[in-house]
């Protein structure tokens, strides 16, 4: 994984985790089901050393519709 090292423990096995359902992002005043996070996790110690949404586009501003 790109040769990543956990800062906490030094432990270079990185995985990728999913959190969904209820423990999704949602979008602030924005009607939307919301995103899965997608972590990036020490193998050994638990550490998370990075977390993003699986789909930014869904905390875009919606388009405005012009009459």
């Amino acid at each position: 994984m790109n040769n990543r090292k956990c800062p906490l423990c030094g432990c270079e096995e990185i995985a990728m985790g999913k959190q969904s359902g209820h423990g999704s992002m949602m979008a602030v005043d924005k009607f939307s089901t919301g995103s899965d996070i997608i972590a990036e996790i020490c193998t050994n110690c638990g550490y998370i050393l990075s977390m993003r949404v699986e789909k930014p586009e869904k905390f875009k501003p919606a388009k405005q519709i012009r009459c």
